[in-house]
């Protein structure tokens, strides 16, 4: 990759950082790319599996409920200790409003099509 195209991912990557300091930027390009993507068959939500992860004594039973309710997501407590494991259909929007708590420390995960769930 050339030195230009590979600063210019680099800024890009440090922008999304600055925009959502604890959602993984490489999470945030996927989401969006898989936006773009499904814009073509007027779908306007990516399937999304994320894990949140919170510090340490956050009681998780309260913030299953509140995504749940807030958000309409599938929630389950996660494999690691202060994680908790979404999957839903969610824009780049939504993530933007749940990485808003302050008790997260950080949001990882995949996104892709599934056009015909």
């Amino acid at each position: 990759m050339s030195q230009d195209v590979e600063s210019i991912y680099e800024e890009y990557l440090s922008k999304l950082k600055q925009v959502m300091p604890n959602v993984d930027p490489n999470f945030v390009h996927r989401v969006m790319y898989v936006e773009r993507e499904l814009g073509e068959y007027n779908i306007h939500e990516p399937f999304v599996s994320a894990i949140i992860e919170y510090k340490p004594g956050v009681d998780l039973d309260i913030k299953v409920n509140g995504l749940r309710e807030k958000y309409s997501l599938e929630v389950e407590h996660g494999d690691k200790h202060n994680t908790l494991h979404v999957e839903s259909r969610m824009t780049i929007d939504k993530i933007k409003g749940i990485s808003a708590d302050s008790d997260i420390v950080r949001i990882s995960g995949k996104s892709d099509v599934r056009l015909g769930e």
